[in-house]
């Protein structure tokens, strides 16, 4: 009878523990709503895909001042995408895929694998000519600045200006997205990130008029005082002492009057700074000569065709007497001039 009851004792103990073990497991459920979390390792890796909104990027200027002149367009193709941590790069890609979304928004996408965690986002359209990109190694130091001239066009300014310094081309339209707080979660099927693309580039329309614009046969401009680079991450600009602009310059006119003039691309005027803003016109005559002028555009860039349209408008008038000898037509490109110097007083 003793052995019977001890057998009954442990088959009740049993019992007990396995009700016991099967309460606990429910009420583990209970509290932590019965979630299956993934057990992910550190080589685990969530698909991104990265849509740049393409639809908000400013076109040129603001408004059309001239419109025989030609308007570069702004179009991406390729897109340079970076995730940036603490130490730096993460990881990148580059995107391609265009097309137009649900809304008819105009997007560029791709796919990036991204190990779960928080990022700064930064991309921009790759390929540009005359925008150097540098300093991708951070994200704060990510920097955009125009190319240098050549030589010839160095020696060039200074033989228009009589001075030295920096001289560079008009940097392309660099399109930019950013998103400085950007959290990358586990996920097991493909997660998409949204952004919005911006140029740090600033388009302006410059013009003077010319009186005795057929005896020209070539033109250029030297604007000084401008903005040397723009950080790609913060949008923020150097400041002195800033930079000269070679900007080639084109036949055409204004409500019939004859003028030169050029849409020309630049990273703005250097902000809160009360330094000169030179525009030198350089042209070349028929005759071989070369008649240069310079003016003070610093208020110019205060009035509100400016402010409001990113239009020059000089109100002079670039004086050109007719040769002795013709030459031909008309050629922005002015690497083979002469540096025979002929001034114009007016």
């Amino acid at each position: 009878m003793r052995g019977l009851l001890s057998v009954l004792h442990r088959v009740v103990r049993a019992c007990f523990g396995i009700a016991l073990g099967l309460v606990l497991c429910l009420s583990g459920c209970l509290f932590s709503g019965c979630e299956r979390r993934p057990l992910l390792d550190q080589d685990f890796r969530t698909r991104v895909q990265v849509r740049v909104n393409l639809d908000g990027i400013q076109n040129v200027t603001y408004d059309i001042y001239n419109d025989k002149v030609p308007v570069p367009e702004i179009d991406p193709e390729v897109m340079h995408v970076l995730f940036y941590n603490g130490s730096g790069i993460a990881t990148e890609s580059y995107i391609t895929t265009r097309e137009k979304d649900s809304e008819g928004k105009t997007v560029i996408s791709g796919e990036v694998s991204v190990a779960p965690g928080s990022y700064r986002l930064l991309a921009y359209n790759f390929g540009t000519e005359s925008t150097l990109v540098s300093g991708l190694g951070s994200y704060e130091g990510a920097l955009a600045s125009a190319e240098t001239v050549s030589e010839t066009l160095a020696s060039r300014y200074k033989a228009s200006t009589g001075e030295e310094g920096a001289v560079v081309y008009e940097p392309d339209h660099l399109v930019v997205a950013r998103e400085p707080d950007e959290v990358i979660p586990p996920h097991t099927g493909l997660y998409t990130v949204e952004t919005e693309a911006r140029t740090v580039v600033e388009s302006y329309y410059l013009q003077v008029k010319v009186d005795g614009l057929e005896y020209v046969s070539g033109a250029q401009a030297w604007l000084s005082g401008l903005v040397e680079n723009c950080a790609i991450a913060s949008g923020g600009r150097s400041g002195l002492p800033g930079v000269t602009e070679y900007i080639p310059l084109i036949k055409s006119d204004d409500k019939g009057e004859p003028v030169i003039c050029a849409v020309f691309n630049t990273f703005g005027r250097i902000e809160g700074s009360t330094n000169e803003l030179k525009v030198t016109f350089d042209l070349k005559t028929t005759d071989g000569k070369s008649v240069r002028r310079t003016f003070d555009i610093s208020d110019l860039f205060l009035t509100e065709n400016c402010v409001k349209h990113h239009w020059l408008l000089l109100d002079e008038v670039i004086k050109i007497d007719p040769p002795k000898n013709a030459g031909g037509g008309f050629d922005p490109s002015v690497d083979d001039w002469d540096d025979e110097h002929h001034d114009i007083l007016i």
